[in-house]
C-alpha cells in the first residue's frame, strides 16, 4: 500500500497543477514554488516537486535562471500551430459526421446547445462549465465518425485545445454567446445533412476561435509589458 501512496500522491498534484494551468488560476508567466504549492495543496514537497519536473517536460512550466519555475506563455507562434492542426483534424471530423451522426447523437448536440445557451444567462461567466460542455460537443462529433484514429489525434492535443478554448471565451464579454450560436449552426447542418453548410460552419467557428484567442494572447502581452 505505501509503495502505491507516493506515485499517486504525485499523480493527483499533477493533476490538479495542470488543471489550474489550464483554466488560468496559475497564470501566464506567473512564478511557482514548490513551497507555496505545497503548503496550498496540504502535501510535502517531494511529489509538487515531480508533478513540476513533469509539467516542465510537457511544457507547461520552464525554468528561468535568478526567476525559478514560471508557467510558460501561449505565444502567437504555438496558437497558430494548434489551431492549424485543430482545423484539419475538426473539419474532416464533421465532414464525416455529416454522413454517419446519428439521431441519438444529434439529440445529445441539441442538449448541449441549449446547455450553453443557459449558460449565458448565468451572472458571472461560466467558463469552466462551457469548456466542459464545448469539449463534449466537439468529442460527440468526431466520436460519430467511428474513426478511431482520428478521436485519438485529438486526444492527443485536447489540453492544448482546451487552453486555447480558455483564451477565446476570456477575449470579450460576449463570446460565450457567440460560441454557442456557432455551434447551433454546425448543429442545424449536420440535422440537415449538408455536408458542405457543416464544414462551413466549423470553418468558421474554428477562425474566430483563434482570432479570439490571438485577440486575448496580445492583449495579455500588452498588459505585462507596461
Amino acid at each position: 500500500m505505501k509503495k502505491n501512496a507516493a506515485p499517486a500522491l504525485k499523480e493527483q498534484v499533477y493533476k490538479t497543477v495542470k488543471n489550474r494551468l489550464l483554466d488560468q488560476t496559475y497564470k501566464d508567466g506567473q512564478v511557482l514554488t514548490e513551497r507555496a504549492l505545497a503548503e496550498e495543496l496540504c502535501v510535502s514537497r517531494t511529489p509538487v516537486r515531480e508533478a513540476m519536473r513533469q509539467l516542465q517536460k510537457e511544457g507547461w512550466l520552464r525554468y528561468i535562471p535568478r526567476k525559478g519555475i514560471v508557467v510558460r506563455r501561449l505565444d502567437e507562434k504555438n496558437l497558430t500551430h494548434i489551431f492549424q492542426i485543430r482545423t484539419a483534424l475538426e473539419v474532416l471530423a464533421v465532414q464525416l459526421a455529416s454522413t454517419s451522426i446519428t439521431k441519438d447523437q444529434l439529440e445529445l448536440l441539441r442538449l448541449l446547445v441549449e446547455q450553453q445557451k443557459k449558460l449565458i444567462h448565468h451572472k458571472d461567466p461560466a467558463y469552466k462549465e462551457f469548456i466542459f460542455s464545448d469539449t463534449e460537443f466537439h468529442n460527440i462529433i468526431i466520436a460519430s465518425t467511428g474513426n478511431t484514429l482520428l478521436r485519438s489525434l485529438v486526444e492527443e492535443i485536447r489540453d492544448k485545445i482546451r487552453r486555447t478554448g480558455i483564451n477565446s471565451l476570456y477575449s470579450h464579454a460576449n463570446r460565450v454567446q457567440e460560441a454557442a450560436d456557432e455551434h447551433a449552426a454546425i448543429l442545424d447542418a449536420l440535422s440537415d445533412g449538408n455536408t458542405q453548410e457543416a464544414v462551413r460552419m466549423m470553418e468558421e467557428h474554428l477562425r474566430i476561435c483563434y482570432t479570439s484567442a490571438s485577440s486575448y494572447i496580445a492583449t495579455e502581452s500588452g498588459e505585462d509589458s507596461l
